[in-house]
C-alpha cells in the first residue's frame, strides 16, 4: 500500500502531467503506437509460422514420424516397417498421441496423353486420414473418395494444372514392385487438393493404400505419421518409443529433423521477439529521456524552492520517476488494449490476403493468416517499458543534482 507521503507525490506528479498534457500525451501516443506495432508483428509472424508448421506436419510427416532408418536417404520401397501393427498398438497406449496413420510412399511416373513427370505416390486410408490430417478440408474440386473400386486418386492442384487434368480424367501411374518389376495402373481423378504443402500440391498423388499394396507387393508400411496433443512433447515421446520398439532398423524422427527449416523458423521467431522487445526498449527510452530531461531543466527553480523548504532530493527524484511512470504506463495500457484487440480480431477472423494466395502457397502459408495471442507478448513489453522508464530518468536526475537546484532560486524565472 502507498503511504500518505507517496500518495502526495503521486498526486503532484499527476498535476504536473496535467499542466504539460500535450507533451505527456505525445510520449504516451508514441509508446502506444510502438506497443501496437510490436504486438501485431509478434502475433502475426508467429501465426504465420504456426500455419506453415501445421500445414507441413498435418499433411506430411506428422509431429513424429516412424520409418525404416534407410528410407529417408534412399526412398526405396525395400526399406519398410515390416510389422506396423505392433507399433500402432504401442502408440494407442501413449497419452501424448492424438492420432496416427500408416502410409506407403513411393516414387512413380504419372502420365497423360500429352504430359508425364515424376510423382510421389502415397497410399492412405481415407477414413483414418479424415480424423488425422482432415484431408477432406483441403479438397477444392471433386470429392474426398477413391470410388467404390478404389481406382480413384487425389492429386495436388499444381500437379493437376501441369498435367492439364480435371475431375473424372484418367492418368497412368507406373512404378516398381518389390520384385523390381514395372507395374502400372490407370486411376481416375476424383479430387484435387490444395494443402499449401508443396510436396503434395506440386508433386503428390494419393491413392487407396490396399490397391497400392496389391500393385507393389508391400505388406508393411514406409511410414507411421503421428500427431501429438502438444507439439512440444515430441522429444518426450521419442525417448519413450525408441526403447519400446527396440528395433535397430526403425528410426523415430521429430518434425524438427525432417523439416529443419521449420525448426529454424521457430528459432528465428524467438530471436525476432527479442529484437522487437529491444527496439521497443530503445524507442521508449529515448522518447522518455527527451521529455523528462526537458521537463526537469525547465523546473530547476521550482525544485530548488521545494528543497529550500525541506524536501529531500530523493523525494524530488521520486516525483520525477512517478511522472515518467504515469506517462509511460498510460501509453502501455492504451497500446496493450488496442493491440490486444486487433490481435484477438485477427486470431478469430484472420487477415484475408487471398489476392496473394498463390505467392503465399509457395511458402506453405494460407491466404488467411490467423494471429497468435499470448500473455507473454504483454509481459515482455511491460518489462521493457518499465525498465526503459527507469533508465530514462537516470540522466535527468543526475543533471538536476549537478545544477544545484537551491542556487537556482535566485535566478530569474
Amino acid at each position: 500500500m502507498f503511504s500518505h507521503t507517496e500518495m502526495l507525490y503521486f498526486k503532484m506528479a499527476l498535476l504536473h502531467i496535467v499542466r504539460r498534457k500535450g507533451r505527456a500525451a505525445l510520449i504516451s501516443i508514441m509508446i502506444a503506437i510502438s506497443m501496437i506495432g510490436l504486438l501485431l508483428m509478434e502475433g502475426m509472424y508467429e501465426g504465420m509460422m504456426v500455419q506453415i508448421t501445421q500445414n507441413s506436419i498435418k499433411t506430411g510427416s506428422g509431429t513424429v514420424s516412424i520409418q525404416h532408418k534407410m528410407f529417408r536417404s534412399d526412398n526405396n520401397i525395400k526399406y519398410t516397417i515390416a510389422n506396423p501393427h505392433k507399433i500402432t498398438a504401442l502408440l494407442d497406449s501413449q497419452k501424448e498421441v492424438q492420432s496416427h496413420v500408416t502410409r506407403i510412399s513411393q516414387r512413380a511416373l504419372i502420365a497423360t496423353a500429352g504430359y508425364s513427370q515424376g510423382v510421389n505416390v502415397t497410399g492412405i486410408d481415407l477414413e483414418q486420414e479424415s480424423s488425422h490430417a482432415k484431408l477432406e478440408n483441403f479438397i477444392i474440386k471433386g470429392n474426398y473418395t477413391f470410388d467404390k473400386n478404389g481406382r480413384g486418386a487425389l492429386i495436388g492442384y499444381r500437379l493437376a494444372k501441369k498435367l492439364k487434368v480435371g475431375i473424372g480424367k484418367k492418368v497412368i501411374v507406373t512404378m516398381q514392385d518389390t520384385n523390381n518389376e514395372v507395374v502400372s495402373v490407370a486411376l481416375k481423378i476424383t479430387g484435387i487438393l490444395k494443402t499449401n504443402n508443396m510436396a503434395i500440391d506440386s508433386n503428390g498423388l494419393l491413392m487407396d493404400i490396399e490397391r497400392l499394396r496389391s500393385l507393389n507387393g508391400i505388406q508393411g508400411a514406409t511410414e507411421i505419421s503421428i500427431l501429438l496433443h502438444e507439439q512440444n512433447d515430441d522429444t518426450k515421446l521419442i525417448a519413450s518409443l525408441v526403447p519400446k520398439i527396440n528395433d535397430q532398423n526403425i528410426a523415430v524422427y521429430s518434425y524438427k529433423e525432417l523439416y529443419p527449416s521449420l525448426h529454424e523458423g521457430e528459432a528465428m521467431m524467438q530471436t525476432y521477439s527479442r529484437i522487437s522487445s529491444t527496439f521497443i526498449f530503445i524507442v521508449a527510452t529515448l522518447g522518455i529521456f527527451g521529455v523528462v530531461l526537458v521537463s526537469v531543466l525547465e523546473r530547476v527553480r521550482e525544485f530548488g524552492i521545494m528543497m529550500a523548504i525541506g524536501t529531500q532530493f530523493r523525494d524530488i527524484a521520486r516525483l520525477i520517476i512517478y511522472e515518467s511512470l504515469v506517462i509511460t504506463m498510460s501509453g502501455y495500457i492504451v497500446g496493450a488494449l488496442l493491440g490486444g484487440g486487433l490481435l484477438w480480431y485477427f486470431k478469430e477472423f484472420g487477415l484475408d490476403l487471398s489476392g496473394l494466395s498463390d505467392a503465399f502457397a509457395i511458402f506453405g502459408m494460407d491466404s488467411s493468416i490467423h494471429a497468435i495471442l499470448k500473455l507473454e507478448y504483454f509481459t515482455s513489453a511491460f518489462i521493457s517499458v518499465l525498465v526503459a522508464t527507469l533508465a530514462a530518468t537516470v540522466i535527468p536526475i543526475r543533471t538536476l543534482k549537478q545544477r544545484n537546484p537551491i542556487q537556482s532560486i535566485s535566478e530569474q524565472p
